[in-house]
């Protein structure tokens, strides 16, 4: 698969994801986006979006999400690994994809990669 893909194994599938990420990670935001982090205990970093029900057209709410996908899978390379991520667009206004991208990297990046305990550790 292409490094730009975006495979199931790169998302939040289930609301029992969701609500752990949600229950357990402090969010961090800026004028564009709400990013809310917590460590996954696997390789890679998945995704998941939340739109507020402030959204009520159908275009705008999947014109966030496939702008917050797109911006995922683009720069996927350059966030955190092994972190559970939860965004959530702030819906006062609609941003270009690379916008979205800057503020995922910024705000992803006070969580950390996550680092694996050593094997001889107790």
């Amino acid at each position: 698969m292409s490094q730009f893909g975006f495979p199931k194994s790169a998302r939040l599938r289930k609301r029992a994801e969701f609500d752990r990420v949600l229950s357990e990670a402090r969010g961090r935001g800026d004028a564009r986006l709400v990013v809310h982090a917590r460590p996954n205990g696997l390789g890679g970093t998945r995704l998941g979006i939340v739109v507020p029900k402030g959204v009520r057209s159908s275009v705008r709410r999947n014109r966030f999400k496939r702008l917050l996908r797109e911006a995922f899978r683009m720069n996927r390379g350059r966030l955190p690994r092994g972190l559970d991520l939860v965004v959530i667009p702030r819906i006062d206004r609609e941003s270009h994809r690379n916008e979205y991208a800057g503020s995922l990297i910024r705000l992803a990046a006070p969580a950390g990669p996550v680092k694996k305990p050593r094997a001889d550790s107790k």
